[in-house]
């Protein structure tokens, strides 16, 4: 049976399938793949957050003159997306945010019960969050191959390694985003 690691992404980018399945005998759950992969996910929303979309498919559309000048008065120097804290939280690991592992299936990001539900999927139309960028689609790669090697170490028993909490601490083969990134948390 073949292991093929596949998120569907428009446009298609092939850095978001590959297969795995000579690597994979004897393993049955992957559920510490899909926690280092949810780390990355969190790590790239801090980062497309940070950039307010520069990180992503390039800056996110500008406020109107009028809303700017809204949040200006009220929310000085918050950038876009960061209003009420909501939007953010709920795509990086906080309130509003939903993560669920299987042996064989994860999914990860806004929960069903977001407060900021309503207001993300408007916010997604002028301004994606989620974007599939090959360099993205590498950095999952690199963190499939991390994991795949300390499965394998671990098997020997010569130890493995932690590989979510080395991605959430920036490393987990993927190595620093970016400044910003790096500022933010």
């Amino acid at each position: 049976m073949a292991t093929v690691f596949d998120i569907r992404t428009d446009p298609p980018l092939k850095e978001y399938q590959f297969r795995i399945d000579r690597f994979t005998e004897g393993i049955s759950d992957f559920s510490t793949l899909f926690s280092a992969l949810a780390e990355l996910f969190k790590r790239e929303m801090v980062e497309q957050f940070e950039t307010e979309g520069q990180a992503g498919s390039g800056r996110w559309t500008a406020l109107t003159p009028a809303y700017k000048k809204w949040k200006q008065d009220n929310y000085p120097k918050q950038k876009i997306g960061h209003l009420t804290g909501a939007l953010i939280s709920s795509m990086t690991g906080g309130g509003g945010y939903s993560q669920t592992i299987g042996k064989t299936s994860a999914s990860f990001g806004m929960s069903d019960s977001s407060k900021a539900q309503p207001y993300g999927k408007h916010f997604a139309k002028l301004r994606p969050v989620i974007v599939a960028t090959p360099r993205r689609g590498r950095n999952y790669q690199k963190v499939t191959h991390t994991w795949l090697v300390a499965e394998e170490r671990a098997s020997m028993g010569i130890g493995g390694a932690g590989v979510a909490g080395s991605v959430r601490a920036g490393g987990g083969g993927v190595g620093k985003i970016t400044s910003a990134l790096e500022a933010a948390l």
